[in-house]
C-alpha cells in the first residue's frame, strides 16, 4: 500500500484554490433508532460511526449507506475511568489474538463499514503495543484510521503511520457540552480550523440538540466557503496531492 503523505488538504496547504474542507463524525450510532435515524437523514455527506454492539447497529449502518453516507466502526477500547459499558470492548489486559479477533467481529457486525474511530479508549490508545496490533489488523483490510483523541498521550496516531494505515485525528468535538449555543461556537471552530489548515474533522453525537444545529447550519457552510465531505475524501485529497508534489 502506497504510504500518503499527512498534509492538511485544503486550499493553503495545496497551493491552490480549493475550498477548505470539513469533515463531520456522528459518533455513537447503533441505539437510538429515532434519533440515528434523524441524525442519518440530515442533507450533506456525514460520516457515521457505528457501535458494533448497538442492538440497532446493522439496521443503521444500512440505512446510512442505503443514503449514500459513509459508514465507518466506532470501536470501543478502554478508558482511564476503567472498563467500557460495552461488549468486544478492547482492554490492556488482551493478547494480541484476542484484539484482532475482537476486532475482526466488531468490523463483521458494521456492513459497508470503510474505516473506524475509537469510542473512548483514553487508556487503550496510550499502550504502544496494543494499538500496533490493532494497526497491523487495519492495513491488512487498507481500512483507514480516526484518532478521536480522547487522550492527549495517544499514540494511535503515530503508530498507524508507522504500520502504514491512513490515520487522521479529530480537531473538534462539536457537544462535548450538550447545550446548542456550545454546539454553535464549536461548529464555528471547526470552520474556524478549516479555513486555517485547509481541512478539519468534527466529531458529534446523535442529540437533538446536535441535530437541531447541525440542521440549521450546514446549509451555510456552503456560503463561507467550505465544502462538506466524508472523512474519506480528505485521504483521496492526499493521495492527489502526492502524486502532483
Amino acid at each position: 500500500m502506497m504510504m500518503l503523505a499527512f498534509a492538511p488538504t485544503g486550499s493553503e496547504s495545496a497551493g491552490d484554490n480549493s475550498p477548505a474542507v470539513v469533515s463531520i463524525i456522528i459518533d455513537d450510532i447503533g441505539y437510538r433508532l429515532k434519533q440515528d435515524r434523524q441524525m442519518i437523514e440530515l442533507p450533506g455527506k456525514l460520516t457515521y460511526a457505528v457501535l458494533p454492539n448497538g442492538p440497532k447497529a446493522k439496521q443503521l449502518a444500512n440505512y446510512a449507506h442505503q443514503l449514500g453516507k459513509e459508514v465507518i466502526l466506532h470501536m470501543p477500547m478502554q478508558s482511564t475511568l476503567g472498563a467500557v459499558a460495552e461488549k468486544g470492548v478492547l482492554e490492556v489486559d488482551m493478547g494480541e489474538k484476542e484484539v484482532v479477533n475482537a476486532l475482526r467481529e466488531a468490523f463483521s457486525k458494521v456492513p459497508h463499514a470503510v474505516g473506524m474511530n475509537n469510542h473512548q479508549g483514553s487508556l487503550l490508545t496510550r499502550h504502544p503495543g496494543h494499538m500496533a496490533w490493532v494497526m497491523k489488523e487495519m492495513a491488512k483490510k487498507d481500512y483507514f484510521f480516526i484518532d478521536s483523541r480522547t487522550s492527549k498521550q495517544s499514540v494511535a496516531e503515530k503508530i498507524a503511520k508507522e504500520q502504514r494505515v491512513r490515520v487522521l485525528r479529530r480537531d473538534v468535538f462539536l457537544d462535548h457540552d450538550v447545550d446548542m449555543s456550545s454546539i454553535k461556537a464549536q461548529f464555528n471552530e471547526l470552520i474556524k480550523k478549516a479555513k486555517k489548515n485547509g481541512a478539519a474533522i468534527g466529531i458529534g453525537h446523535p442529540h437533538p440538540e446536535t441535530i437541531a444545529v447541525l440542521k440549521e447550519l450546514l446549509p451555510t457552510l456552503e456560503l463561507q466557503g467550505i465544502v462538506l465531505e466524508p472523512i474519506s475524501y480528505q485521504f483521496q485529497q492526499q493521495a492527489t496531492q502526492l502524486v502532483l508534489h
